[in-house]
């Protein structure tokens, strides 16, 4: 399944290796400094438009393992093109649209998918539904384009959070002295970031927990696990508009999103 892979730069990851990742504990106390923490962190997010890299993946995501690498461009306005890249050859996939709309070529396969969801299509290939704006805020780090952070909080230890939307927050550390956001709860997904350089994290693990389980839940308690390395991130570079169309071979045979469930591009082959 084509995973989460989709969007950022170079990954290259371990699969199950990481412990589950910290979260603060206990009942926090007002801190309107968490505000100022969380701007001075996201100092590069103010403007942020476009993300362009490649991606290497390992993990489990919608009961399967998943590895691989993806050329990822994302662009604000749901803007998408994702490469899956072969050992040899032409990609194992393109998805390529704008406005939260793509089609979907497979080259080895001769098949499209044309004009559906971005998110019903990375449900299909990965099990998450997300859509290209939303890879784009979860890989920077940003979370929401021109967040206005409220409620800011504290735990002992050192930990600050901010709330960015009903469904957002973020938390912070102190890092060599700075601000940085380790970790946040993006809708169902928990977040976590570490290897930060320019800004940007260069590491993000993005899991899923069982109903019932809290982010501090043991080791095997999540329904989705992928972590990634990245490398090469550039942000905010001009994308070439023609990135975002895809030209479809005309015997390419038509595919529907069920169809697409048994393609597992980014799923590891038994030798």
């Amino acid at each position: 399944m084509i995973r989460l892979a989709l969007l950022v730069l170079a990954l290259t990851v371990s699969a199950c290796a990481a412990r589950t990742p910290p979260r603060p504990v206990g009942a926090p106390a007002a801190d309107p400094t968490a505000i100022d923490a969380f701007t001075k962190a996201t100092a590069g997010c103010r403007g942020f438009r476009s993300l362009t890299g490649e991606l290497s993946l390992s993990g489990r995501a919608a009961g399967e393992r998943l590895r691989g690498r993806v050329i990822a461009g994302l662009e604000s306005g749901g803007s998408v093109r994702l490469e899956g890249v072969a050992p040899f050859g032409p990609p194992i996939f393109i998805l390529a649209g704008k406005g939260e709309m793509a089609t979907l070529l497979l080259p080895h396969e001769h098949r499209v998918l044309k004009d559906t969801a971005v998110s019903a299509v990375l449900e299909r290939l990965t099990g998450l539904a997300l859509g290209a704006d939303d890879l784009r805020l979860m890989v920077s780090g940003c979370l929401v384009d021109n967040a206005v952070p409220i409620e800011g909080k504290r735990w002992p230890g050192g930990w600050q959070a901010v709330t960015l939307a009903p469904d957002r927050v973020a938390y912070l550390r102190l890092l060599q002295g700075q601000p940085v956001v380790v970790a946040a709860d993006y809708g169902p997904w928990h977040l976590d970031y570490s290897a930060h350089l320019s800004g940007y994290p260069r590491v993000l693990r993005v899991r899923r927990l069982r109903q019932g389980f809290g982010a501090q839940g043991r080791e095997g308690e999540a329904i989705t696990d992928v972590t990634a390395r990245v490398g090469e991130l550039e942000v905010n570079t001009a994308i070439n508009p023609l990135a975002f169309t895809l030209e479809v071979p005309a015997d390419a045979d038509p595919m529907t999103l069920d169809e697409l469930r048994s393609v597992a591009p980014l799923v590891p082959k038994e030798p």
